[in-house]
C-alpha cells in the first residue's frame, strides 16, 4: 500500500481498506469482510458492502465517506478504541489519516467481540422431567438456523447459547437435595464460536464457558466452540456432585453439528443427568428436572439482523 498519513488516497488503498486489495482477500484487515458475507468466522452478512475502485480511478469523498460510516459502526459493535475520524466532504482532497490502519487491523482482530446483546430466544427450549428416576435421564436440545451462514453470522456477531438445570420439588431427602445442589453448582455453560476469547457485553467467553455455580468440573472445554463442532459427540462439559454419598452422580453436555463448521445449520445439544451412585437402599429422584437452553442473540445496535429466528426442539427421557 501507498497509504502514508497526509498523502493523497489512491485506489489500492482504499480497495485494499474495503476488501482486502485489488481482489476481495479474507486474510487482509478490511471492511467487507467483516461486514459482509466473510468466510468462516470472519463475517456479519450484512448488505452495505463498499464499492471498489477502478485501478487508476480517483477516490470520492462519498466513497471514503461511506468507509469510514461502516468502520465507525465496527468499530462500535466490536466495542474497539479507535482514533476518531472525520467523514470528508464533498469537494474536499481526500487524504490519509493517522492510525487508521492500525485501528482498522485492530477491528478486524476483535470482529467477534460485541459491545452488547440482542434478545434471547426461549421458546420450545425447556425439557421437563415430572416422573420419579432412579439411573439417569437424558435431555436433548436441537437448533436450528435457515442456513449455514445464519448460523456463522449469529456467532460472529457475538450470539451465543446457554445451558443450564435445575431440579425442585418433590420428596425431601438427601439424594433430591444433593442433585439440587449439583445443578446449581453447574452454573450455566456458554457455547461462543470457540475460535478466541470473545469478549461480549464486558464479559469474556472462551469456547465452552462456565458462567456462576461453584466447584470445579472435570471436563470444560474451553478451546471448543461452534467452529469446532464435528458431526460426532463431543463432550464439552462434564461435573460430578460433592454431596457425601453422591460424589459419583454427574452431569454432562455433550454437543455436535450436523456438517463441518462453516457448512452446519444444526447443532445438537445432550445433556444427560447420571445418578450413578450405588447404595444398599437407593430412592428415586422426583420433583421437577429441568433442562434449559436459550440463544441470547446478537446486538442489532449497529446491525441488521442477518442471522434470523433459529429455533430450538427440547425432549427428555430417563428411567
Amino acid at each position: 500500500m501507498t497509504y502514508t498519513a497526509g498523502g493523497l488516497i489512491q485506489a489500492i488503498d482504499y480497495n485494499t481498506f474495503a476488501q482486502g486489495g485489488a481482489a476481495p482477500d479474507d486474510n487482509v484487515a478490511n471492511i467487507n469482510t467483516v461486514w459482509g458475507t466473510g468466510t468462516l468466522d470472519k463475517g456479519w452478512g450484512q448488505s452495505t458492502t463498499l464499492s471498489t475502485v477502478a485501478a487508476a480511478g480517483t477516490v470520492t469523498a462519498t466513497q471514503f465517506s461511506n468507509l469510514f460510516t461502516r468502520f465507525t459502526s465496527i468499530a462500535n459493535q466490536t466495542n474497539t478504541t479507535v482514533t476518531a475520524v472525520t467523514n470528508p466532504t464533498v469537494g474536499q482532497t481526500i487524504d490519509a489519516k493517522a492510525n487508521f490502519s492500525a485501528n482498522l487491523s485492530s477491528c478486524f482482530t476483535n470482529r467477534n467481540n460485541a459491545a452488547g446483546v440482542g434478545s434471547t430466544i426461549t421458546l420450545n427450549g425447556v425439557a421437563t422431567r415430572l416422573t420419579a428416576w432412579l439411573t439417569a435421564c437424558t435431555a436433548t436440545h436441537t437448533i436450528t438456523f435457515a442456513d449455514a451462514n445464519s448460523a456463522r453470522y449469529f456467532f460472529n456477531a457475538g450470539g451465543r447459547i446457554t445451558i443450564a438445570g435445575a431440579r425442585s420439588g418433590g420428596t425431601v431427602n438427601s439424594k433430591n437435595t444433593s442433585w439440587t445442589d449439583l445443578l446449581t453448582a453447574c452454573g450455566t455453560i456458554n457455547i461462543t464460536t470457540g475460535t478466541s476469547t470473545q469478549v461480549i457485553a464486558a464479559a469474556n467467553f472462551t469456547g465452552t464457558t462456565k458462567t456462576g455455580g461453584s466447584g470445579t468440573p472435570t471436563t470444560l472445554l474451553t478451546t471448543t466452540g461452534f467452529y469446532d463442532l464435528t458431526t460426532s459427540n463431543q463432550e464439552v462439559f462434564k461435573q460430578f456432585g460433592s454431596t457425601y454419598l453422591y460424589t459419583t452422580n454427574f452431569v454432562s453436555i455433550n454437543i455436535l453439528a450436523n456438517a463441518a463448521a462453516g457448512s452446519a445449520t444444526t447443532i445438537t445439544i445432550t445433556v444427560r443427568f447420571d445418578d450413578s451412585h450405588v447404595l444398599s437402599t437407593d430412592e428415586n429422584v422426583d420433583g421437577t428436572l429441568t433442562s434449559t437452553v436459550t440463544l441470547v442473540q446478537p446486538s442489532t445496535t449497529y446491525l441488521t439482523n442477518t442471522w434470523g429466528t433459529p429455533t430450538i426442539s427440547s425432549s427428555i427421557t430417563g428411567s
